[in-house]
């Protein structure tokens, strides 16, 4: 379970404003501990991180929290099944493939995929990443718990029905950028909603994003930006790509996405950026 504290971290969204939203718009209804302090769940957390975005977005509160309510993390009652927030931890610090296996088989099991990124693969990533930063993991156990997230996120990509026709869409990271996992959850979402998907994985260089769009024709690419030093050879692959013929969308997501120039921003909840790609494509509009 998360505290306030922790909750806003994750999501971006101030103490106070959490508050406001759980009062005023009744998006999660978070447990209380014995003194009074507030204890959010994983799906809870992922229903507020769709509701942030979607605020960035430009959407009122008001008409985001009535979208919010009907997601799973909204309201009191945690997904059925669904590992809380330290049993993968746990997991992780087993090093025991089995109890690995077995935290992810029940987290994926306990709803769509687009339901599973958002309120639990997101915010694992955020939990293994605090919890390396924070020694509480070493490396060698947060790079187990990964390799085994990476694996099941994989399968589920595999288990998409591939596609031959329709737009191409790139979907990959910069040069020196290895931080795949979300972006790779997306690229899932993306494929379970019939887009032809190629998926480039990590570290690649400019001149590869060329030569794939050449190759491809694809109309679409989006390039992962996790982190500052990802900013400059993200920013070069946009601008490489600009040149392409016939011309292509180029789309950014991740943290550090703002600080990247010529492109269409997604939000951080992976379904819904999937979703707007997808419209966007069905709708000619890219």
């Amino acid at each position: 379970m998360y505290t306030v504290k922790q909750v806003a971290a994750l999501t971006g969204v101030a103490e106070a404003t959490l508050r406001v939203w759980e009062r005023r718009y009744d998006v999660v209804r978070p447990s209380r501990t014995p003194g009074g302090y507030r204890l959010y769940d994983d799906s809870q957390v992922g229903a507020l991180r769709e509701m942030a975005s979607l605020v960035e977005a430009g959407v009122p509160a008001s008409r985001a929290a009535e979208a919010v309510r009907g997601l799973p993390g909204a309201g009191d009652s945690p997904v059925s099944g669904r590992p809380g927030p330290e049993a993968f931890v746990a997991a992780a610090a087993s090093l025991e493939p089995a109890q690995l296996d077995d935290v992810l088989r029940r987290a994926f099991a306990s709803g769509p995929f687009e339901e599973v990124a958002d309120g639990w693969i997101l915010p694992q990533l955020a939990r293994i990443g605090d919890a390396w930063e924070s020694g509480e993991l070493s490396v060698a156990q947060e790079h187990f718990a990964s390799a085994g997230l990476m694996r099941a996120i994989s399968a589920e990509f595999d288990a998409a029905p591939a596609v031959t026709g329709g737009p191409t869409v790139l979907v990959g990271l910069p040069a020196g950028d290895r931080h795949q996992l979300a972006l790779l959850t997306f690229a899932t979402c993306l494929r379970r909603r019939g887009v032809n998907v190629v998926y480039l994985g990590s570290d690649i260089p400019v001149e590869e994003w060329v030569r794939a769009a050449d190759g491809r024709r694809a109309r679409a690419a989006v390039i992962g930006v996790t982190s500052e030093r990802s900013v400059e050879p993200a920013q070069a692959v946009v601008n490489q790509l600009a040149a392409v013929s016939p011309p292509l969308s180029v789309w950014v997501g991740g943290s550090h996405r703002a600080s990247v120039s010529g492109v269409h921003q997604l939000p951080d909840a992976v379904a819904e950026a999937a979703s707007i790609l997808h419209i966007s494509l069905a709708a000619g509009r890219i």
